[in-house]
């Protein structure tokens, strides 16, 4: 037996209207899965709000319910009771099709929110600009989030540095910590140059050594170079314009990493 949910919307405009009252409705969903073998898992209701507005509490557990019970149709009286508006109607069936449900209308037969409407291009296009709306918005607050957690220091997102590594468990929010394994590595590249002075010499150096890169790599002479003016190391966090003091422990002093910047890098 297939399961179905009901909906039922009463908005003070039409609770005296003939035939579209709570119960008239309610009684109706039931009658008609009874009659169709469909078992009727509950009825979401909202009453007293006009059909206009997309915020009604009964429409949002509704949705919630389509997308995590793997219920596929929603039956209902007639599908004003959704929508009353073109803008309405675009955002619900939008919502219903993210999750691959149907409306089942007892009194518009055959009613299918899948079919070929005239204004179908018109509608596309406002979903297609709605959900790139969406996306922008994410970015924005992404960025905005990224943004504020690195004005006070804390790495935005990405991976770790070598040397370094997130830690999950124990805090309220992920954070960068010290890597004690990966950490003499980064040492030893900074201690290695400063002696050595060529990163032809550090590369082979770490090769004799057989320290490997996060990827279990060897290291190339450009992912040397990376670290030798990553400013990440002396405790700064970089994001954007943004430079501020980390809440990271530095694993180099200010006066070995400037030594250590490569002369062509000081140049450029």
């Amino acid at each position: 037996m297939e399961k179905v949910f009901g909906y039922v919307r009463v908005s003070t405009e039409t609770q005296a209207e003939k035939g579209y009252g709570k119960d008239v409705q309610q009684n109706a969903i039931k009658d008609y899965c009874k009659a169709k073998g469909l078992k009727l898992v509950e009825t979401f209701k909202d009453l007293g709000v006009s059909g206009a507005l997309i915020e009604r509490d009964g429409l949002t557990e509704l949705l919630a319910a389509l997308s995590e019970s793997g219920v596929k149709k929603v039956v209902v009286m007639n599908t004003s009771r959704l929508w009353r508006e073109d803008t309405a109607k675009v955002l619900i069936k939008r919502d219903l099709q993210k999750v691959n449900a149907n409306i089942v209308s007892f009194e518009q037969k055959d009613y299918n929110i899948y079919s070929k409407e005239p204004n179908d291009f018109l509608v596309n296009g406002m979903m297609e600009l709605l959900d790139q709306y969406d996306r922008l918005s994410i970015n924005k607050k992404l960025a905005k989030g990224r943004r504020q957690k690195a004005r006070s220091g804390l790495k935005a997102c990405g991976n770790a540095p070598i040397g370094y590594k997130w830690q999950h468990e124990g805090v309220d929010k992920p954070l960068v910590v010290t890597d004690e394994e990966k950490a003499p590595i980064v040492n030893t590249n900074f201690k290695s140059y400063l002696e050595l002075k060529s990163i032809g010499k550090v590369q082979r150096y770490l090769q004799e050594k057989g320290y490997k890169t996060q990827q279990g790599k060897e290291f190339s002479t450009m992912a040397i170079g990376n670290i030798l003016i990553n400013r990440f190391y002396l405790g700064e966090v970089k994001h954007s314009d943004l430079n501020v003091k980390g809440q990271h422990e530095p694993l180099i002093n200010k006066i070995t990493f400037g030594s250590t910047i490569p002369t062509e890098k000081k140049q450029s």
